[in-house]
């Protein structure tokens, strides 16, 4: 959804309640990291998609309230967001929407049903090691509607997405792109079946299982994929691994595998984090990507930390 839009159904639903103050959050993730490629070794000071934002919600009655959030992508190092450090502020989840007793609709800029299925089973998500490497099908999508039910029995819910139509298949009907996920989360387990049809030119469907047991917790992700303009069909996996050590250090290993972006990509990082307070961490983490093309081939390492508020 226009930018432009989200502003004007943020204004016009805060014109509604003079008391309704919106929460203000954000981000600051920063690392000093080495990378090594095939070009040599590069060390640099880089920002993990810090970002800002604002986010609240308007009641109607005891049951039904209008919600909305306005989140950006920020770099304090280099002043420049994105892939390209092409703008000072990167669109992130961006939205308006209703939510009441049976669920949540909402539109505008958002992860995908099958994106957010992963939950918290990419240890190094936004970072180096991030599994956007290795899978398809990370996406945050524009010109969005997205549903979700409520929590049934308290365990079970299901998300659904519909996308503008892919451009590269030819198609600008609404209908042409959706995700959708079902989720069962208890304090012991967590499973997620997602199926992304026509997004981006592929196809997907997402397998995750989450177990904690005592200090650690065992994740994994199993994903085929179509690229539908080849009909060439790919799989690949995340294992990933965490260990509480003491009140404030976690321990954390990940392998991923799969051909979707790298023939014979191959992912592992390792990493530990140390809590500061509530809101500060520091951190330390190694990525190895390798693959068969050697000019995608990487190696990072970083020391950093992270100050949420």
């Amino acid at each position: 959804m226009n930018l432009k839009i989200i502003l004007i159904l943020f204004f016009t639903v805060s014109c509604l309640s003079l008391n309704a103050k919106p929460t203000l959050y954000g981000k600051f993730w920063i690392a000093v990291e080495s990378q090594d490629t095939v070009s040599g070794t590069n060390i640099d000071v880089v920002s993990n998609n810090s970002r800002l934002g604002a986010k609240g919600s308007l009641e109607f009655g005891e049951s039904l309230e209008v919600i909305y959030q306005a989140e950006f992508e920020v770099d304090p190092i280099d002043g420049k967001a994105g892939e390209f450090k092409e703008k000072t502020f990167k669109q992130r989840n961006t939205f308006v929407g209703i939510k009441g007793s049976y669920g949540t609709l909402f539109l505008g800029t958002h992860d995908t049903a099958l994106k957010e299925s992963q939950d918290k089973i990419d240890l190094f998500d936004d970072l180096a090691g991030d599994i956007k490497n290795i899978l398809q099908g990370e996406n945050r999508m524009k010109d969005f509607v997205g549903y979700t039910t409520p929590t049934f029995g308290g365990v079970m819910s299901a998300t659904f997405n519909v996308v503008k139509g892919v451009e590269i298949l030819g198609n600008d009907s609404i209908e042409d792109s959706t995700s959708i996920s079902l989720n069962y989360k208890i304090k012991s387990f967590y499973a997620a079946i997602a199926i992304d049809s026509k997004l981006e030119g592929y196809d997907s469907t997402r397998l995750t299982l989450q177990m904690p047991w005592n200090r650690a917790r065992l994740g994994i992700i199993y994903q085929d994929t179509e690229k539908l303009s080849t009909g060439v069909k790919e799989d690949g996996y995340v294992i990933s691994l965490s260990y509480k050590v003491g009140k404030k250090g976690l321990i954390k290993v990940q392998l991923a595998e799969s051909d979707m972006k790298l023939s014979s990509g191959k992912q592992t990082s390792v990493g530990y984090d140390y809590k500061l307070n509530k809101k500060a961490r520091a951190f330390f983490f190694f990525t190895d990507l390798l693959g068969s093309t050697e000019s995608k081939e990487k190696e990072v390492a970083a020391v950093g930390f992270e100050y949420k508020f």
